[in-house]
């Protein structure tokens, strides 16, 4: 069986997507965790 392609989910699945926020935390503030959820929020929504 031949593929000619794959795909991967990577975001989310492959790659920490809140693992900038959470090495930048003392740089961000304690705000950090929500700017990360509405960051990652908007990228679903428009994507």
């Amino acid at each position: 069986m031949h593929h000619a392609a794959y795909v991967f989910d990577a975001y989310g699945t492959l790659f920490d997507v809140h693992a900038a926020v959470r090495r930048h935390a003392g740089e961000i503030g304690p705000d950090g965790q929500l700017l990360s959820d509405i960051w990652r929020a908007k990228q679903l929504e428009y994507s």
